[in-house]
């Protein structure tokens, strides 16, 4: 049986605490798309990579999404993330969640370095 949306989501954010890449990788479907500003990456590859960098970037951060919801296979997030040298006080993403797997996710944040 594939796990819920909801299910699916506690993973990622697990994964994401954790800052195990190849486990938020998992989380998506072969040809997921994830969609920034800057760019379309595609496939578990594609998201290893982005978020090698965005990890990179907040390591050990401390993550909070206070707003979380969920219709049937969609979700809708506002997140922030603070860590040493830099933070997030403003990322929004939208998933569409299906058998098991995150297909589709959009993503905006502005990264703000605090060095």
């Amino acid at each position: 049986m594939a796990r819920t949306p909801q299910e699916v989501f506690e993973h990622h954010v697990a994964a994401i605490g954790a800052g195990d890449v190849d486990a938020i990788a998992a989380d998506y479907a072969e040809d997921a798309v994830l969609i920034t500003p800057e760019q379309v990456v595609r496939g578990r590859d594609g998201v290893r990579g982005l978020f090698t960098t965005l990890l990179g970037e907040l390591p050990d951060a401390v993550w909070d999404i206070p707003t979380r919801v969920f219709e049937d296979d969609v979700l809708f997030i506002e997140w922030t993330a603070v860590a040493e040298k830099a933070r997030v006080l403003d990322g929004v993403d939208t998933f569409v969640i299906r058998d098991g797997e995150i297909r589709l996710q959009t993503v905006r944040l502005t990264l703000e370095r605090l060095d």
